[in-house]
């Protein structure tokens, strides 16, 4: 059914729900995975007072974070894994990462970090619904509210 599955995680709860997610799914059909971390480039602390840089910085330790416990998990369930951090518009780094690992589905939370909620879905899942050339899988981290609560 599947030999390659492209998950995306920024760390939230819902991407940690995808992850187990996908390595389940990869266990069951003996796919590869691929896992993308999207360090999003254009911050909104680009002020005066936050350096963006270090904002970036930060981001970039935590996707390398994430990539991590994608990786332990993986290899917990004897999944081949690779890992990859990506810098800039999420929605469109996630479909480049899917395509360049010939991802026969993308799986992703229905929600990510950001602080700006969408009423059903984050934009990036959003995005990726309307865009993708592969089936998304969204998945949540089964809890009420999307503040987690």
């Amino acid at each position: 059914m599947y030999s390659s599955l492209l998950v995306a995680t920024d760390g939230s709860s819902d991407a940690e729900a995808a992850l187990d997610h996908a390595v389940g799914l990869a266990a069951a059909t003996d796919a590869a995975l691929h896992v993308v971390s999207v360090v999003e480039t254009r911050t909104a602390y680009d002020n005066a007072i936050v350096d963006p840089e270090e904002v970036r910085e930060n981001l970039r330790a935590d996707a390398a974070a994430a990539l991590e416990r994608a990786s332990e998990r993986a290899e917990a369930a004897g999944v081949a894994c690779h890992t990859t951090v990506a810098e800039g518009p999420p929605p469109e780094r996630i479909l480049a990462a899917a395509a360049d690992a010939a991802a026969d589905a993308i799986v992703v939370g229905a929600t990510g970090r950001s602080g700006f909620k969408r009423l059903v879905l984050g934009g990036t899942t959003e995005r990726l619904l309307e865009s993708a050339s592969v089936p998304v899988v969204v998945v949540g981290d089964g809890r009420e509210g999307s503040d987690g609560n």
